[in-house]
């Protein structure tokens, strides 16, 4: 089956909001919307009785496929899922996340012209900043007017490293918030999230012990980076996709005062807008969707 066929686009999965992985399914979501395919995006608790589900693409978690349609004339990328419930299907790929772990234990193959890899019948990918390439144009067109406060916010679940982050703007007498993460409560909307961060002094992007030891690339480092801010990261991995051109020290309380003075120096909106056309050029939904289009017509459909 190849790409050309699907008559639609089906992301099954985690409605906005409810799960962190909702926002990986909210970027897919828009971009192919951008691109120009039928896009549908539903749940275990959608009404699908007039739906025709005939040459799909389905892209789904393992937490909530419970009740997703099962047809041998679909396609199906499955992230975590239950590999019995698809056991009788054939069109299907597993959809892993990068780790750089992962890339040196198996050596799996790097995709064409894209970012990602692939092994037998799997990709591994990083997700992506939520924006869009126009959009971030247009973050780069408005670099000046950002005006930072005396603060940072965090969106997101709060792992250690972020505990150091808190107790620093403590120290420094900065506002620090958290929103999101365990705390549906505080959920915030993608848009605010962009300006929450904006309005941010500087935006770390720090990660538990075991992310940096296994070279996982979170998508904050994306999204960060494409609204505006430096990027900074306790994570080697990260620091080298970036070329060494963010901000790296394995130490948070180091990271953080490179961040701090980063902000003094005269250069730093070129800087910052190099960072961002790299991100508006490899690292949207739009690059994800293009692998996954690749590895299906180059190699699953083999």
């Amino acid at each position: 089956m190849y790409t050309d066929n699907f008559k639609q686009i089906v992301i099954w999965g985690h409605k906005l909001y409810t799960h962190t992985h909702s926002y990986i399914h909210y970027g897919f979501h828009r971009a192919f919307n951008h691109m120009g395919y039928k896009c549908l995006w539903l749940d275990n608790k959608s009404n699908i009785s007039n739906i025709d589900f005939s040459n799909t693409l389905f892209i789904t978690e393992g937490q909530v496929d419970e009740k997703i349609p099962i047809r041998h004339d679909c396609f199906y990328v499955l992230h975590n899922c239950n590999g019995e419930r698809y056991k009788n299907i054939s069109n299907k790929i597993n959809l892993q996340t990068f780790t750089k772990t992962a890339i040196d234990q198996y050596k799996p193959i790097k995709l064409k012209d894209e970012f990602g890899y692939y092994l037998n019948d799997g990709i591994y990918l990083c997700w992506a900043t939520d924006l869009l390439p126009h959009e971030i144009d247009n973050e780069i067109k408005n670099l000046n007017k950002i005006s930072p406060k005396n603060e940072i916010n965090f969106i997101g679940m709060p792992v250690y490293p972020w505990d150091i982050v808190k107790q620093i703007c403590i120290e420094k007498k900065m506002v620090y918030r958290n929103y999101g993460g365990f705390n549906k409560n505080t959920a915030v909307s993608c848009s605010k999230n962009k300006i929450l961060i904006q309005e941010s002094i500087i935006a770390p992007s720090v990660q538990s012990d075991w992310q940096v030891e296994h070279g996982y690339i979170p998508c904050r480092i994306f999204k960060n980076i494409s609204y505006g801010k430096m990027g900074l990261t306790n994570n080697p991995v990260v620091y080298e996709l970036f070329d060494k051109k963010i901000l790296y020290d394995s130490d948070v309380r180091l990271l953080l005062d490179k961040g701090f003075n980063f902000y003094n120096i005269e250069n730093m909106n070129d800087i910052i807008i190099d960072l961002m056309k790299q991100v508006r050029d490899k690292h949207t939904y739009i690059n994800r969707i293009n692998a996954l289009f690749w590895f299906i017509n180059s190699v699953a459909s083999r």
